[in-house]
């Protein structure tokens, strides 16, 4: 890998055509199994890479992602490609521009291999789908990618692609980091602009990168991060230079731990994961300071059962009334949700997320970041598994920064006993990426757990 501050290049392979090839081989070698993608762009691809390759022979480096391979969640669009939201109601939906973000990857030199597969509709925490086919864990074909970015997490996990870009409202991003075991980034909403993507609940959707190196998620966000004017949820404000900050040290930094809730009833492998990430963090000088976030465990309910429903519900209605069969069951269970909740229940949650947001401002006075587990259990079997159960403990912790608009970070912390990944989270105040990726750089300095290749990369 390069320098952080240079352009990516597969120096290790000689050529972004190389790079492009291996990826696309492994597409359609594993593809199959895991289910990750739901269409490949061989030959646009190739094209790009030639052109990558013929630039940088003369001399020239076409940015930051030169070189570097990229799946693309499928609710974003690409230019003469279906943007399906793993839906069959939009299988012949053809994107006729790309979206913000494809703009800036391929300005960047990345080489986009393809449409990652997710949870229908962008909406649930699984990635079963019911049109396109489940994704299914690299580490374990038996377990769920998580959702509803299962494929971006999959695609990386399993080397089709060097990162991928994935949306998140209440975890879509960093649930997959965390059961794939690659890193993944929920930026402050406004950060990056969704223009060209499909929505769930705008307050809180946001699109980020998925990597296995904190540093690769970095380089990807610099790239696709700035305003527009077209979104008018995108912030006018200074986009810093990430990548630069990267390696500046850590110690010093003040690290909150909210015990309560965050470090209860999880798994055994996960409790004693994160007493070992903790033990990494003092030895980068960090200081661990308690906090108190007072009611958080009122973030899921407030998040996932109130205002997404009545959001997407809000955008669904007609299609639903038409189409309802068309909707995976859980896909409209949790739709159906929506109906029923009224304006005084939406407006009491917005009073909520007012004042967690205040409280937040306070603790974020006193801390740098937070840091807690990303899930409370690792991938759990696709066999059996019961949805409704899903969809209240899989997002537990993951509602709580997406309610406030704030930034967290997904980074592997090992492997459980089963051999499946597991993640910390680490969640910082309003714009603050810059620390968020400064914390989990110096983490992977120091740990080899995002070196490890899924088992699916040895069948």
């Amino acid at each position: 890998m390069s320098d952080p501050e240079t352009p990516f290049f597969p120096s290790s392979l000689g050529s972004a055509v190389q790079e492009t090839r291996r990826a696309l081989d492994r597409i359609e070698r594993l593809n199959p199994s895991i289910n990750a993608m739901i269409c490949t762009t061989a030959e646009p691809a190739l094209r790009t890479a030639e052109a990558l390759d013929r630039a940088a022979a003369a001399g020239e480096w076409r940015g930051l992602l030169h070189g570097m391979t990229v799946s693309v969640k499928d609710n974003v669009d690409l230019a003469g490609v279906p943007t399906t939201a793993a839906s069959v109601i939009l299988k012949d939906n053809i994107a006729r521009t790309n979206a913000f973000v494809v703009d800036r990857l391929v300005r960047n030199g990345a080489v986009i291999v393809g449409k990652a597969n997710l949870h229908e509709w962008v909406f649930g925490p699984t990635s079963q789908s019911l049109h396109f086919g489940p994704v299914r864990n690299p580490w374990n074909t038996g377990h769920i990618a998580g959702g509803s970015s299962g494929g971006s997490g999959a695609s990386v996990a399993a080397g089709m692609c060097v990162a991928s870009i994935g949306s998140d409202t209440a975890g879509s991003i960093r649930l997959p980091a965390s059961f794939n075991g690659v890193a993944g980034l929920r930026p402050t909403v406004g950060r990056i602009s969704t223009t060209g993507s499909l929505p769930v609940s705008p307050p809180f959707d946001t699109l980020g990168p998925l990597a296995r190196r904190v540093s690769d998620v970095a380089r990807v966000f610099a790239a696709i991060a700035g305003h527009d004017p077209r979104d008018p949820l995108s912030a006018d404000v200074p986009v810093p230079n990430f990548l630069a900050q990267l390696n500046e040290p850590v110690r010093g930094l003040r690290l909150g731990i909210q015990r309560r809730w965050f470090y209860e009833d999880l798994d055994p492998d996960i409790a004693a994961a994160m007493e070992r990430a903790l033990d990494v963090f003092r030895s980068l000088g960090v200081e661990l300071v308690d906090i108190d976030l007072g009611d958080v465990q009122n973030a899921q309910q407030m998040l996932t059962f109130t205002m997404i429903p009545a959001d997407a519900m809000r955008l669904h209605r007609e299609r639903i009334a038409e189409r309802a069969a068309d909707y995976g069951a859980d896909v409209l269970m949790r739709m159906r949700l929506g109906e029923n909740v009224s304006g005084e229940q939406y407006a009491q949650a917005m009073r909520w997320m007012e004042g967690w947001r205040h409280r937040l401002r306070g603790v974020f006075q006193r801390v740098d970041a937070i840091l807690s587990p990303t899930t409370p259990a690792t991938a759990p079997a696709a066999q059996g598994l019961d949805f409704a159960q899903a969809i209240r403990r899989i997002p537990r912790f993951s509602c709580a920064w997406p309610i406030a608009g704030i930034p967290s970070l997904a980074v592997p912390c090992g492997l459980s006993g089963e051999g499946l990944p597991m993640s910390l989270e680490l969640a910082a105040g309003w714009y603050n990426e810059p620390t968020l990726l400064r914390l989990g750089h110096a983490y992977q300095s120091l740990t080899d757990h995002h070196l490890r290749a899924a088992p699916v990369l040895h069948a």
